[in-house]
């Protein structure tokens, strides 16, 4: 809603002007004294001051209400996932990243790896507790020999809780290597070919996943290329007038393409954000490449050859909305408007405004 209210600084301005025409007046009151003093009796006009207005004129044109999305050339995508259960160790890349061939997208430790890490963090305590549990005993044998005592049974306890903490060792280690050496530690999903990262999973590293979960989806550059941007349902497209791009400087007109109930439970599955995707109409040819940055924009509702006013010039209050006519003296006349589509910086005049009028716009 726009208010008529004096905008910041006015009261200023307002002071200044007051104190200008005062002082203009007073100026001209001495000045018309002192002529009649002398006698001189032609009296000179003010001519009065010329303010700078902002005009707008009702015309007629196409009017279009725009949304703009942030999107990328992308092309067919290939979903990867590991062939085996296990945890996820890190994911190297993220949407819109450039891979070649090979390039490690992510990583994933086996299903024995948080076994492997128990076990090694077990073996250091078990060495650690055996070496001050036999220095314990150790110490005790050595004072009831200093003190001519027998010891046989301090070292009967000595040499038998020492074979069994050996033991106990001896079979961690045992099956801590056991794990390693069967195991093969580190898995790695690579990129098939050269191309972009399209999604990755928003699965964090540690957690547990089966065999076949998608992780990452990845498009080629030799596949037929296309636009995503930021989701937008079947039902919400069916409802906007028409779609374009806008890429390194050019318009491309785009077609939308829904997306497949079965791809959606798939990436819904894997808690994977669904793109829309959007086709060219024409072949964009050479000029658009993968991973070129693309406005989308979605239009919302078209209308041509109606008359449409500045939006600064529609003011509101509690009576509806309302323009100031300006006519060629430079005096505004209000007068009360019906508005219809807004189209950026300029709104649809229904009734109220002829076209060429002139209209106030407040800067």
């Amino acid at each position: 809603m726009r208010h008529n209210s004096i905008w910041p600084g006015a009261a200023k301005v307002v002071k200044r002007v007051v104190s200008t025409v005062l002082l203009c007046t007073l100026s001209v009151s001495l000045l018309s004294s002192c002529s009649s003093e002398s006698g001189n009796d032609k009296k000179e006009l003010l001519v009065p001051a010329v303010f700078a207005t902002e005009v707008g004129i009702c015309e007629r044109g196409d009017l279009e209400k725009l949304l703009v999305k942030d999107g990328h050339v992308e092309g067919e995508y290939e979903i990867l996932s590991f062939d085996a259960d296990g945890y996820i160790y890190e994911i190297f890349s993220k949407p819109g990243d450039r891979v070649g061939k090979g390039d490690a997208i992510a990583s994933m430790t086996s299903a024995d790896f948080e076994e492997i890490m128990t076990l090694e963090e077990e073996i250091e305590e078990i060495k650690k507790s055996n070496e001050e549990r036999k220095k314990s005993l150790e110490a005790e044998v050595k004072l009831k020999e200093k003190n001519g005592e027998s010891a046989v049974e301090e070292r009967f306890t000595y040499e038998k809780e020492s074979a069994l903490m050996d033991l106990i060792l001896a079979q961690k280690q045992e099956r801590y290597e056991k794990l390693k050496n069967e195991d093969i530690g580190y898995n790695y999903i690579s990129a098939p070919g050269n191309g972009y990262v399209v999604a990755v999973s928003s699965t964090s590293g540690g957690s547990y996943i089966t065999a076949g979960t998608p992780v990452a989806a990845v498009s080629g550059d030799d596949t037929k290329r296309f636009i995503s941007c930021d989701f937008i349902s079947e039902k919400e497209s069916k409802a906007y007038n028409s779609f374009y791009a806008i890429i390194n400087g050019v318009n491309y007109p785009l077609k939308y393409v829904p997306v497949e109930k079965e791809h959606m439970a798939t990436l819904s599955a894997a808690d994977l954000r669904p793109k829309s995707h959007f086709d060219f109409v024409e072949d964009p040819g050479d000029e658009v490449r993968l991973g070129d940055y693309a406005a989308v924009i979605i239009v919302v509702d078209r209308k041509e050859n109606v008359l449409s006013v500045p939006v600064n010039s529609v003011y509101t209050d509690k009576d509806g909305r309302f323009v100031y006519i300006m006519d060629e003296e430079g005096k505004k006349e209000r007068r009360e408007v019906v508005t219809g589509l807004s189209g950026g910086a300029r709104i649809e005049i229904i009734e109220g405004v002829r076209e060429g009028e002139s209209v106030y716009v407040e800067n």
